[in-house]
C-alpha cells in the first residue's frame, strides 16, 4: 500500500500560485483577496515542505471527492507521509497568537479568529 502512495510523488510540472487561479465568483472582491492571501500562505508551506528530509513525501492541493459537498469534491492543503505517520494540513494566513490547550474544543488566532478542534 505504501508503494501506491508514493506512486503519487512521480515528478510533475508545479505551478507556483501566481499561475494556480481558484474558482471566485466575480461579485465578491474581497473574496477574491483573501483567497490571494491564502494563495499565498499555501506558497509558503510549500517551501518548508521542500526542506523535509528524502524519506518524508508531501502533496499539495488536493482534491478528493466528496458527495456531500456543493461542489462535489473536498480539498485537502498539504499531505505529507513520513515512514512514522501521515499529516494533513489545513492551511491559515493568519496573523497573530495561537491560543488554546490540548483539551480545548476551541483556539483562537490573535483573539479574532476560532478555529474549532476535532
Amino acid at each position: 500500500m505504501f508503494k501506491s502512495i508514493l506512486s503519487f510523488f512521480k515528478k510533475s510540472d508545479t505551478k507556483s500560485p501566481q499561475t494556480v487561479r481558484k474558482a471566485t465568483t466575480p461579485k465578491s472582491k474581497p473574496r477574491v483577496a483573501s483567497t490571494r492571501i491564502g494563495e499565498l500562505g499555501e506558497y509558503k508551506i510549500n517551501i518548508q515542505l521542500d526542506q523535509l528530509p528524502k524519506d518524508c513525501k508531501s502533496l499539495s492541493d488536493l482534491l478528493l471527492p466528496n458527495p456531500k459537498s456543493r461542489t462535489g469534491y473536498a480539498q485537502i492543503d498539504h499531505v505529507v507521509i513520513s515512514p512514522y505517520c501521515l499529516f494533513v494540513i489545513e492551511t491559515k494566513n493568519y496573523n497573530g497568537e495561537i491560543k488554546g490547550g490540548r483539551t480545548d474544543q476551541q483556539w483562537s488566532v490573535g483573539n479574532r479568529y476560532k478555529m474549532i478542534i476535532r
